[in-house]
């Protein structure tokens, strides 16, 4: 199964830089961009925990998908969104920001999070490390994949 969903997460990585330019971001917008996505990334945990759907929605791209760590399968914008009905965000600690440009319209981005909260009246507490593919969407960033892994 996890074969399975890192092919799945490769293809989407190499479907996303061929639909963009293959031009490489100059090393000079790295900075400016890791900044930009990572208080996107900051602002979307926020948004998160207050239960702003339409602020977290305006950062997703139409063809969203996430795997979480205990998901079953591949979750899509729907299913991110309901999920906040059921997931109350408490706390969280982000950090180990990192981006990896991907031509001049996309980036993974990668960081760690350390979060608690209650999943449908159930406490939760959870380390993991996140992968995120964003690309560049009429002028915006939007958020594309996410792989969400635990860390012990």
């Amino acid at each position: 199964m996890r074969m399975l969903l890192t092919v799945i997460s490769y293809l989407l990585l190499a479907m996303a830089v061929s639909a963009q330019d293959k031009t490489a971001l100059p090393a000079k917008t790295d900075s400016s961009s890791q900044m930009l996505l990572e208080a996107k990334i900051r602002k979307a945990w926020e948004d998160y925990k207050n239960r702003n759907k339409a602020a977290f929605a305006a950062i997703l791209a139409d063809d969203f998908g996430e795997v979480t760590n205990d998901a079953d399968g591949i979750f899509g914008r729907d299913a991110e969104l309901s999920d906040i009905d059921h997931f109350s965000l408490s706390n969280y600690e982000l950090g180990g920001f990192h981006i990896r440009p991907i031509g001049t319209a996309g980036a993974v981005m990668t960081y760690t999070a350390n979060y608690q909260g209650t999943y449908e009246g159930t406490p939760l507490q959870m380390k993991a490390v996140y992968g995120e593919v964003w690309v560049k969407q009429a002028n915006d960033w939007k958020l594309l994949w996410v792989q969400e892994t635990k860390t012990k």
